[in-house]
């Protein structure tokens, strides 16, 4: 019995050391206003010691709360400093602007509004190209050789662009073109084709609805051309002029833009040519019509970098070469494909420059390409509203 008794006695003491101790803790973490009163006591020293305690709790919440303001105050402060300021990019209005800032026939400038951009392009391609010359009476081979034909192109292009309206866009392009060929050890350089360009969005932007901008080109062929210089020679053009049309669209989905375009091409043909290619004389050639897509997306890390990979696949149908002779010759349809990388750098807080880097997919695509395209606003040129 006195066992039991004992037992109980001593979980009766665990339990009131354990309530004990959370009650502590609790007027530990949460103090209280008013005065603690215990059922235990009831005299006037502990009803005094109660008393004091509370005026002195009551003291302390009173100087808490008018520090509180000023607490307030600072931490509104700091929050109002890390709040976007106004004329900050928004993370939208950054893809955007880096988006365009590569991929310019995706976007159009405001009305009165005149940039210009510098862009360095250089291609290597290389190929064996297998060159067959029939006799006169075509019964027999004049001429076999394997020719190895390996080309380095550097292309300088200064476009200006012109907002004519907010939703149309004028722009020309003047490049200038340096050629070396490894095989024939020879060098060309000179002006490339000039062309001309317009860019016109037909539809407001409305939520829901994908931007359409459609294109058009006019190529011309201020370059040396390939049909009237001799066949170790070099050009600077394509040798004809070609006028062509397109569309794109976007859609921005956080955090990438993803993009699409599809263009056309008709190449008009060229007459009066005295071109000697072997025993024969090329009188005149057509381009015939050519074509393509592209698609891919650009990705903003942050404010500063940003990454655009993109696919671009182009055709060429009914080339045909009409020689002295009567004879003519209709070239295979062709296609190219290539694989591109952009990096985006923010150099300041308005100057975007890109690099790039391709590489052929096809083998009429050329082997290795590079480019770098910076706004002139680098230099000092900065955009202006006429």
């Amino acid at each position: 019995m006195n066992n039991r008794w004992m037992k109980m006695s001593v979980l009766a003491l665990s339990m009131s050391a354990i309530t004990g101790t959370i009650y502590a803790e609790d007027q530990v973490q949460q103090p209280q206003v008013e005065g603690a009163q215990s059922s235990g006591f009831t005299d006037a020293a502990s009803s005094s010691s109660a008393t004091t305690d509370a005026s002195i709790q009551t003291s302390s919440v009173a100087d808490a709360n008018s520090v509180a303001p000023a607490a307030n105050t600072d931490a509104h402060q700091a929050a109002s400093a890390l709040q976007k300021k106004e004329g900050d990019a928004s993370q939208e209005t950054n893809l955007q602007e880096v988006f365009t800032s590569n991929e310019r026939q995706y976007s159009l400038i405001k009305k009165g509004v005149i940039s210009s951009y510098y862009d360095l392009d250089y291609t290597y391609y290389r190929d064996s190209i297998l060159d067959v010359a029939l006799g006169d009476d075509n019964s027999r081979i004049s001429r076999l050789r394997i020719r190895e034909d390996a080309q380095h192109t550097l292309t300088n292009s200064f476009t200006a662009q012109y907002g004519v309206l907010d939703n149309l866009t004028l722009s020309a392009t003047l490049p200038f073109v340096a050629k070396s060929d490894i095989a024939s050890d020879s060098t060309t350089a000179g002006l490339g084709d000039i062309s001309l360009g317009a860019r016109w969005e037909p539809f407001p932007l409305k939520q829901g609805r994908l931007p359409l901008v459609l294109f058009g080109s006019v190529s011309t062929k201020t370059g040396d051309s390939p049909y009237e210089v001799g066949l170790d020679e070099l050009s600077t053009g394509k040798g004809y002029y070609s006028v062509g049309v397109g569309a794109s669209t976007r859609k921005y989905i956080d955090p990438v833009v993803l993009f699409a375009s599809v263009s056309a091409n008709y190449g008009f043909k060229e007459s009066g040519l005295n071109q000697a290619r072997g025993s024969r004389i090329l009188e005149s050639f057509d381009p015939g019509i050519s074509g393509g897509f592209s698609f891919g997306f650009a990705y903003s890390f942050n404010y500063d970098v940003s990454l655009t990979m993109s696919y671009q696949q182009s055709f060429n149908f009914n080339s045909e070469f009409q020689f002295n002779n009567g004879e003519s010759y209709k070239s295979p349809d062709q296609s190219s494909a290539m694989m591109a990388f952009a990096l985006g750098v923010r150099v300041s807080p308005d100057t975007i420059v890109n690099g790039t880097v391709g590489f052929g997919l096809t083998e009429d695509a050329p082997d290795v390409s590079l480019g770098l395209s910076f706004p002139l606003d680098i230099l000092g040129f900065n955009k202006k509203r006429k």
